[in-house]
């Protein structure tokens, strides 16, 4: 970032902010997630998010509103505002890692992945949502205009409409600031990375009925490879628009481009008798992340997203309250990076350029819900009438944009001539999706201790897809699917809360990829299933631990040796997983856990597969990070987290494993104040010991690569550092 644009964005900063907006603030802010009622939680001094609170007490589940986690029978993560900014974090694919229930399967280069929880992939964008409205989950998501990150491990299809059992990744937008606040903050990381961000907020007008929040952000320069680079822009605003004091309209808008080019490629690898290739190359051992030549210059990605957001939330009085959402998103993916593919093991590859992935989506998604209380024969009853969905367009290139560079190996990468990319031939429209799910909710609390929760979702499902000549290949839609999940809950205190929940749901099929002989086409619904019961506990007022035992099912498709993509089976996933969130002393935060999955192949009629470990799931994983501040050091904290995961199965025969690794990030921040404005500094490393092994381990059929197994490295050593000052 240059010294000029610097000064340029502290300008507009201050250009944008009311009168007095600078004065000396008797508090700094952070808000809870967005319940419409914009609860804000004043801090006195503290320095924004200097104190580390990383407990939640709510979540936003879906139509049933802002949900105490605590006696919620599902299991639900947070990351907090605070741990965002603590943990310097700018892309999802960091933030998610700290959730040990989590894994990202990146598809093609910096950003393009598809979170998924659990050990099942999430969809296009059945799993990810913005403010509870469906989003493209495969293009890039910037964190620094989110206020929390939420995640709910498990099966959501009668809370969210159809999906796969990956989970729901809500990601919650900043809102406006009761108090003025302004932000600036300038932050590095190695090699040559400088952003700048600022972020404002308050409210302006009679009784402060427009609340604004404001959130733009630069940065560019060398990433951890020599010769690389990285881009990235955001400009974000969020209003409310008080209309009366029951009455909130929201409105968000966001553009946001992140590219970056040098960086490594993927390496994919075969091994697996059901591949329509028959090479028999293993995954190697990961390389250095940092060597020039397993990424070329002038290769990578190039992201553009816009999106817009609008909610109307209503209040009638008496626990009643209305929502009404919609969304608009369109992502561009410049998809122009590096596929290293291995041609023997001695670790010799192919390298080509550019990716026939999906390079544009539209997505369109709709959500409303009536939330209120009754009682009935002395019980409460807590009820929810709801519909959301999405419909949501995939535009592929008319010409393959795949090019050959040149051979090489992985002891010596090579970098090879540039070469222009081909022209595309234009866009079709290759695939239509809609989906429309009609909700209701009834939690009947029996007495003080039990309560009976049941949601059903009935679903409307249309697909289409075409060919590169225009013409319709398939189309199909169901109508009327049912999707029930059901739970019993126990809190025996006020303290504890343990539940049994049933869950069977429908969601939209996978895609064939371009290369079958059904390319395009959408498989019928799958139909998923989950058992879960768990136990909850708060100790203390800001410390939940949490623990859980769980057993899904879901259809599981593949392109076999006939080249037909087609349900061969059933991924079955079984296992625990712990977690801890809170403050474990006035002085200690903490945020992490660890979870165990048996994730199995079952039915596949193959010997050599039948029964095998799936794809990039490890049986062990573990995160954790713990925040020390105490008040003796007047400011001073410091931050570790470990990061393990076991070995995970490299490919479908289990022939190749990527091997178990761990790692460690350190860091350490001094808050004070400066001419009584807040100033904090924060210097971190993440993989303090460059470690060097794989981030992303995935099934080439799964992803669209019939017979190509692909690995992405994970970052060597960073280091990151920033500078804030709240004005």
């Amino acid at each position: 970032m240059t010294s000029g644009s610097t000064r340029l964005l502290a300008v507009v900063l201050v250009a944008g902010l009311p009168t007095g907006a600078f004065a000396a603030p008797t508090a700094d802010v952070a808000q809870a997630p967005a319940d419409g009622t914009e609860h804000i939680l004043v801090r006195g001094e503290a320095p924004y998010a200097s104190v580390a609170q990383y407990h939640a007490n709510t979540a936003q589940l879906g139509p049933l509103g802002q949900t105490s986690i605590l006696t919620a029978p599902v299991s639900v993560t947070v990351l907090t505002q605070d741990f965002l900014a603590n943990q310097q974090l700018r892309t999802l694919n960091d933030a998610l890692r700290a959730l040990p229930s989590v894994e990202v399967r990146d598809q093609q280069g910096l950003e393009v992945s598809r979170p998924q929880s659990l050990g099942f992939q999430g969809s296009i964008t059945q799993n990810t949502r913005l403010d509870g409205l469906n989003i493209i989950g495969t293009t890039a998501v910037p964190v620094e205009n989110l206020d929390s990150i939420q995640v709910l491990n498990g099966l959501g299809g009668a809370l969210f409409g159809p999906e796969t059992p990956a989970g729901v990744f809500d990601y919650i937008l900043k809102r406006p600031t009761d108090m003025p606040l302004a932000r600036l903050v300038g932050s590095f990381a190695s090699n040559g990375m400088f952003t700048t961000e600022g972020d404002v907020g308050g409210r302006v007008g009679k009784n402060g009925w427009l609340g604004y929040r404001i959130d733009l952000v630069h940065g560019e320069g060398e990433s951890f490879v020599s010769g690389s680079f990285a881009d990235r822009t955001l400009g974000s605003a969020a209003l409310d628009i008080h209309v009366d004091a029951d009455t909130v309209i929201q409105v968000n808008g966001s553009h946001y481009e992140d590219s970056g080019y040098g960086l490594p490629g993927s390496i994919v690898y075969d091994g697996a008798s059901t591949s329509s290739t028959n090479r028999n190359t293993i995954l190697p051992s990961a390389p250095d992340p940092t060597q020039r030549g397993l990424g070329q210059p002038g290769a990578g990605t190039d992201l553009i997203t816009d999106t817009g957001l609008v909610k109307i939330i209503h209040n009638f009085g008496g626990d009643w309250r209305l929502e009404l959402g919609g969304l608009y998103q369109d992502a561009q993916r410049n998809l122009f990076g590096i596929t290293n593919t291995l041609t023997d093991n001695r670790g010799n590859y192919t390298t080509t350029k550019n990716f026939t992935a999906v390079p544009h989506f539209t997505d369109g998604s709709n959500e409303a819900s009536l939330n209120g209380h009754v009682t009935i024969a002395g019980m409460r009853n807590d009820l929810t009438l709801a519909t959301n969905g999405f419909i949501n367009d995939q535009y592929n290139f008319r010409n393959s944009i795949v090019t050959t560079l040149g051979r090489s190996n992985l002891a010596n990468p090579a970098i090879f001539r540039y070469v222009a990319i081909p022209s595309h031939g234009s866009q079709y429209l290759a695939g239509d999706l809609f989906q429309q799910s009609i909700i209701e909710g009834d939690t009947l609390h029996i007495d003080r201790q039990w309560a009976v929760q049941a949601v059903f979702s009935e679903s409307f499902l249309r697909s289409e897809s075409f060919s590169s000549k225009d013409v319709r290949t398939s189309a199909g839609s169901t109508n009327g699917t049912f999707s029930p999940t059901v739970s019993g809950i126990w809190t025996p205190t006020a303290k504890v809360t343990a539940y049994f929940t049933y869950a069977s749901s429908v969601e939209e099929s996978d895609q064939a990829p371009t290369t079958a002989i059904n390319a395009n086409a959408f498989l019928a619904p799958y139909h998923d299933e989950m058992f879960q019961a768990g136990v909850k506990y708060a100790p203390f007022t800001n410390l939940l631990l949490t623990a859980d035992a769980f057993r899904m099912t879901r259809p599981y498709a593949t392109t076999l040796s006939d080249n037909v993509f087609q349900v061969i089976g059933e991924q079955r996933d079984q296992g625990f997983e712990t977690f801890a969130q809170g403050n474990i002393l006035p002085s200690l935060s903490v945020l992490g856990g660890f979870t165990y999955i048996d994730a199995r192949l079952l039915d596949s009629g193959n010997v050599t597969t039948d029964g095998g470990m799936i794809v990039g799931v490890p049986q062990w994983k573990s995160d954790v990070t713990l925040d020390w501040h105490p008040a003796f050091l007047q400011g001073l904290a410091f931050t570790g987290s470990a990061h393990y995961e076991s070995e995970r199965a490299a490919t479908d025969t289990n022939n190749s494993f990527a091997r178990q690794y761990a790692t460690l990030d350190l860091g350490v921040r001094y808050a004070t104040r400066v001419l009584r404005h807040a100033m904090i500094a924060r210097l971190g490393a993440i993989n303090v010991t460059d470690k060097h092994y794989y981030s992303s381990i995935a099934d080439g059929n799964i992803v669209g690569s019939p017979g190509a197994n692909t690995a992405y490295l994970g970052a060597p050593r960073t280091v990151l550092a920033s500078l804030e000052f709240d004005l």
